[in-house]
């Protein structure tokens, strides 16, 4: 198959983890095959979006039978870079780094965590699920020394940026920003950003169309 990882439009992106959610969970109710119809109920997007979206890697399909379930999970899963290792750390030890830590689900889609950061003195020297809390005094020579590629960032909104700026000097290509700050970072790295706030408006909005 036509793999084409490089250069993925970045709307298909978005819609990747959506598929590959839905995909697990049949897999683990034992279904052996979907159709774009059966996935597009369960997604929300057209049938014929998640035709040509698919598309775009390669022909998944079988004709009468539609997409193998177990496959189109290896592919996806190819694709999206989960078989290639990634060094993860966390910067801030906070209620949210602690639930991050205790969420697995980096693990599956090839992240390894190596390391939790903070400036409280009361978390430095704690452990998390056999992580280490260290002082962020250590943070740029661990990165360096361990090759770390993505940072989760949880720290208050005032130290973003130059928390970020340090990381990147450090040498880290990406970040992963639960600040709701708008960090400026140089185009060569990567920058994902998680709107915990914007998120709750979204939900607040539909629930107030429904009592109007």
């Amino acid at each position: 198959m036509d793999k084409r990882s490089e250069n993925i439009p970045n709307i298909i992106i978005r819609r990747l983890p959506i598929y590959y959610k839905h995909l697990k969970k049949l897999k683990n109710r034992a279904k052996e095959y979907i159709s774009s119809e059966e996935l597009a109920e369960l997604t929300g997007f057209s049938s014929s979006l998640i035709r040509k979206d698919l598309s775009y890697f390669g022909n998944f399909g079988r004709k009468s039978y539609g997409y193998d379930i177990y496959c189109l999970l290896q592919e996806l899963s190819i694709i999206m870079g989960f078989n290639h290792p990634k060094n993860l750390i966390i910067v801030g030890a906070g209620h949210l780094g602690q639930a991050l830590v205790h969420n697995k689900g980096y693990e599956e889609r090839g992240y390894k965590l190596k390391g939790v950061f903070d400036k409280n003195p009361k978390l430095i020297g704690l452990f998390l699920d056999d992580i280490k809390i260290r002082s962020v005094e250590e943070m740029c020579d661990f990165v360096k020394e361990e090759k770390i590629d993505i940072a989760a960032l949880t720290v208050p909104k005032g130290v973003a940026q130059k928390t970020a700026e340090l990381l990147i000097e450090a040498g880290v290509i990406g970040i992963w920003d639960f600040t709701e700050v708008a960090l400026k970072v140089p185009n060569n790295i990567l920058l994902e950003e998680q709107h915990i706030n914007e998120g709750l408006c979204k939900l607040s909005c539909k629930i107030n169309q429904n009592f109007n």
